[in-house]
C-alpha cells in the first residue's frame, strides 16, 4: 500500500508541473498571438517594406485618370450616325451664367442654414440616445403563481 501511495504521489507531482508548464505555455502563446496581430510590430520591424507595401496598394486601388477624347465636328457626326444618337442644341446655357452674384448669395446663405440645422438635428439626436442609453432597463413583468 506504500508504494500505491507514493505512486500517487508521483503522479499527482508530474500533473502538477505539466499544469504548470501548460499555464507558461498558454501565457507565452498568447503573447506571440498579440504580437503577429499587432501590425505596428511589423512597422516598425520592417519600414521600408511597409511603405512599399502601401505605395503598391494605393497604386493598385486608385483608378487610371480618365482619358478626354476631343474629336473634330466630322468624327462626331460619324459617331453620331454610327450609334443613331439624337443631339439637341439648348440655348439654356446663357441663362444660367446670367443669374449673377444674388443667386450664388442665396444660394451660400440657404447652405448655410442648412448645414447649421442638420447641426442643431444631429445635437438633439445624440442628447436624445444618450438620455436613452443612461435610463436603466425594463424589468420584465412578474409571473403571478398559480
Amino acid at each position: 500500500m506504500v508504494t500505491t501511495t507514493s505512486e500517487a504521489d508521483d503522479i499527482q507531482r508530474c500533473m502538477r508541473e505539466v499544469r504548470a508548464e501548460l499555464r507558461e505555455d498558454v501565457k507565452e502563446f498568447m503573447v506571440n498571438a498579440r504580437e503577429m496581430t499587432d501590425w505596428t510590430v511589423y512597422v516598425r520591424a520592417y519600414p521600408w517594406l511597409c511603405v512599399g507595401a502601401a505605395a503598391a496598394a494605393g497604386y493598385f486601388l486608385i483608378p487610371q485618370r480618365a482619358q478626354i477624347i476631343k474629336p473634330d465636328a466630322e468624327g462626331l457626326i460619324e459617331l453620331a450616325k454610327k450609334h443613331k444618337l439624337v443631339v439637341k442644341m439648348d440655348g439654356g446655357g446663357e441663362q444660367k451664367r446670367k443669374q449673377g452674384l444674388f443667386a450664388a448669395l442665396i444660394g451660400m446663405a440657404a447652405s448655410t442654414v442648412l448645414q447649421g440645422g442638420l447641426a442643431i438635428a444631429t445635437k438633439q439626436l445624440s442628447q436624445a440616445l444618450d438620455a436613452y442609453a443612461q435610463q436603466p432597463p425594463p424589468r420584465p413583468p412578474r409571473e403571478v403563481p398559480r
